[in-house]
């Protein structure tokens, strides 16, 4: 009898872990998302990693994962075994081979994880919605108080060393990311707080140096705007648009005349280093494409192009230096450059139709609003992956993980009343 007893006991003792849902996991992510952006935006990687295994886990507990969308499926599993094969050639084998776990991890999730959206209840989509605001709101107060105060909590809390404006980088562009969500979920409950959020981002992009993450703010806001009122061909629009830009990277340098450092350096006063160091990178990246258009220099090869650690001095017309560094330091600084740079043609093609999908698919959303959210979200991430982060940095990966869960799981088919009606609105 006390046997039995005990064991009901520690069975009583359980229990909590079979009421947690998939709204739990899917809230708590996006309400921690924001906050690591601020603090520590390379943390967002081990909690996009914890949410996937969450969710998957909790998946089989309540009857299995659903089968995934086929076309996504054949081009992600497309994309990984190119990735894979590019192997033979990389001159970067062995970095590249700490990198490939990841990878083909995150290709999994990718395939799967939208799947998972339709799943969440409305009690589980009530309590992550209500996460989502929150989280937010943190985000942005913490990051108003960061700017502010000389970064006080971060030293105070965190034992952090004083960092200048331009480490916010990463907070801008992640807060420009997670924004949307929370407007979406505003947006007919307060219009007022859903405007001034999108002006709160704006404002944002405008005052901190991160020209990427301001361009790619303003294409989320007009996408956002103009799907509310045609989805479906703002959906088509946008996935013409960012797969034309993949597929054309490698000659717009030479095909647009801003796109050359000496258009810049023509007018020394006017001149921004930083700009022109950034040209004259995606420059050199294009001589090396032009080298091995097809194959590539393989996976992760960007770190060990030939010429890309020559050290670059930039001069202006009187040949006074005004700024230096290596014409490849890293990675092209531009998603699509570093995708042709490392994986040719067929990877170009590969995410020029992963991008167009989920562009497109985001424009047939369950109804308007999820369908302007979903495409903001897009038209965001574009843009800053297009001019700004290495492709395959683990914080960044994060970032779009997380992003594709919400836009999948904060509306489903059924959840929401209105959506019939807006349906055949559309």
């Amino acid at each position: 009898m006390r046997r039995c007893e005990a064991r009901l006991e520690r069975y009583t003792k359980f229990m909590w872990l079979m009421r947690i849902h998939s709204g739990h996991v899917i809230g708590t992510a996006a309400l921690l998302a924001p906050m690591l952006g601020v603090f520590g935006p390379k943390l967002i990687a081990p909690l996009a990693i914890l949410a996937t295994l969450a969710l998957f886990a909790l998946s089989a507990r309540d009857g299995g994962i659903r089968r995934p969308d086929k076309l996504l499926a054949a081009i992600v599993g497309s994309l990984l075994i190119w990735i894979s094969l590019s192997f033979i050639w990389s001159n970067n084998r062995w970095d590249a081979l700490e990198k490939w776990p990841i990878v083909i991890a995150v290709g999994a999730a990718i395939v799967f994880l939208p799947s998972e959206g339709p799943k969440l209840s409305m009690p589980a989509l009530g309590s992550s919605r209500r996460l989502v605001l929150l989280g937010i709101a943190l985000g942005f107060s913490f990051l108003f108080v960061e700017l502010v105060t000389e970064n006080t909590l971060s030293r105070h809390l965190f034992g952090k060393e004083l960092v200048t404006v331009e480490l916010f980088n990463r907070a801008n562009s992640v807060l420009s990311v997670f924004v949307w969500p929370a407007v979406a979920i505003l947006w007919r409950k307060s219009l007022l707080m859903a405007l001034g959020l999108i002006v709160l981002g704006l404002g944002a992009g405008y005052f901190l140096p991160s020209a990427s993450a301001l361009i790619g703010f303003v294409s989320g806001t007009t996408a956002f705007f103009c799907a509310l009122w045609m989805p479906r061909v703002m959906g088509a629009i946008v996935a013409a648009t960012i797969s034309l830009g993949i597929l054309t990277a490698p000659i717009l340098p030479a095909a647009v005349p801003q796109f050359d450092p000496g258009y810049w350096l023509e007018s020394p006063k006017s001149a921004n280093p930083s700009l022109v160091h950034r040209l004259d990178i995606w420059q050199f990246t294009v001589k090396r494409i032009a080298e091995r258009p097809i194959l590539g220099w393989g996976f992760n090869a960007s770190r060990e192009i030939p010429g890309g650690d020559t050290h670059y001095f930039l001069r202006d017309s009187s040949d006074r230096i005004i700024g230096q560094g290596n014409r490849l330091p890293l990675h092209p600084h531009n998603g699509a450059l570093q995708v042709w740079l490392e994986l040719g043609l067929p990877g170009a093609l590969g995410f020029s139709a992963l991008f167009g999908l989920a562009a497109f698919r985001a424009g047939r959303g369950t109804h308007r609003t999820h369908s302007a959210m979903a495409l903001a979200v897009v038209s965001t991430i574009a843009p800053i992956w297009l001019l700004s982060f290495g492709i395959w940095q683990g914080w960044w990966i994060g970032v779009i993980l997380l992003a594709l869960l919400l836009t999948t799981s904060l509306y489903n088919r059924g959840s929401d009343r209105q959506s019939a009606n807006e349906n055949a609105t559309s």
